[in-house]
């Protein structure tokens, strides 16, 4: 068994600069439905700003095992629950894994950590 974990921090205002202009970069760097998730929030910049962390998170968490595709990583959000991850094309197709992660943001900052448990 394997321990991994993987952790982001960033700016806000520098993801509110790519909502406010950068409209086909979104859409080249986040998956629909994250996009769709973020807008839908009074403040979309630190919602995007998250999931951003946490997709970051979760490649950092991966790098000493496997190479895995920002793009290819999916953080799925839903009231009331727990933030989840959808790793799309991973290259190793038989692991046995679970992924955890958990944003947080304040007027300026956000930040997420993803912990990976892979089984032996």
């Amino acid at each position: 068994m394997k321990l991994l974990v993987g952790t982001d921090i960033e700016s806000i205002d520098r993801f509110k600069k790519i909502v406010d202009f950068k409209t086909k970069l979104l859409k080249s760097i986040f998956f629909e439905n994250e996009i769709n998730y973020a807008l839908n929030k009074v403040n979309s910049s630190q919602s995007l700003t998250g999931i951003w962390c946490a997709k970051e998170s979760v490649v950092k968490s991966f790098s000493k095992f496997s190479q895995v595709a920002i793009t290819d990583v999916e953080i799925i959000c839903s009231k009331g629950s727990a933030p989840s991850v959808i790793i799309h094309n991973l290259k190793i197709k038989k692991i046995n894994y679970d992924i955890s992660i958990s944003i947080s943001h304040t007027k300026e900052f956000a930040t997420a950590i993803a912990v990976l448990l892979i089984q032996d």
